[in-house]
């Protein structure tokens, strides 16, 4: 009977666990429809970016203009990156974003670009030496983001501060950064252009998950 009604609790602990990541993602796609066209002009932003750059890597032949012109675009790119975050941060505070917000966070870029490093080799090696590892690296550290954005943060503070806000909460984060990842893999699929709705939504998630650990750190 003891049995029974523990194998009953896990069940249901593991469908509210379900409902909460679902509800995440059903409470981004109503913000992101309050707010499509400064999302979607945001993403056209941001995308326009790398043409910009194509072109000019074209255009002008040569190791060190194609260097340059890389390493510019990284660190414009990822201040965008933080921007968007911004905004997520913005509509589940309730706050309307801007398209201007985009380019409000652009001195946090190269933070943001450490730490997506940093965070890119960690997991790469948890892979190369086991799956299980590199899935624990991914989920502790996924919130390095939110948090360069949300207190301007420096990189390796943002991924210890992280990876605090992970501790007995690595399910959800698991379920969500999955949904999120297939999600934007489907968007990838329509030749990128699924991005413009897709990358939003899981942002807008993310940061409605990130603002709900809030109160238990405050």
């Amino acid at each position: 009977m003891c049995a029974k009604m523990r194998r009953t609790t896990e069940r249901r602990r593991k469908l509210g666990m379900s409902d909460r990541v679902r509800s995440h993602f059903q409470i981004g796609w109503r913000l992101f429809k309050a707010r499509a066209g400064v999302f979607v002009v945001s993403m056209i932003l941001l995308f326009l970016s790398g043409i910009v750059v194509a072109l000019l890597v074209l255009h002008r032949s040569g190791f060190a203009i194609w260097l340059i012109a890389l390493l510019a675009w990284l660190l414009v790119c990822s201040g965008m990156i933080v921007g968007l975050h911004a905004m997520a941060l913005k509509s589940v505070d309730g706050r309307a974003p801007r398209v201007d917000d985009l380019f409000g966070s652009l001195v946090l870029g190269p933070a943001y670009l450490l730490a997506l490093a940093f965070y890119c080799a960690a997991v790469s090696l948890g892979f190369a030496l086991l799956i299980v590892p590199g899935i624990y690296l991914a989920v502790r550290y996924c919130l390095f983001a939110q948090i360069i954005t949300d207190k301007s943060a420096g990189p390796l503070a943002a991924l210890r501060d992280a990876a605090v806000l992970a501790r007995g909460n690595y399910s959800q984060l698991g379920g969500l950064f999955l949904i999120a990842f297939l999600l934007n893999a489907a968007g990838a699929a329509i030749l990128g252009l699924g991005l413009v709705i897709s990358f939003p939504v899981s942002l807008l998630a993310i940061a409605g998950f990130y603002h709900s650990l809030q109160p238990a750190t405050a």
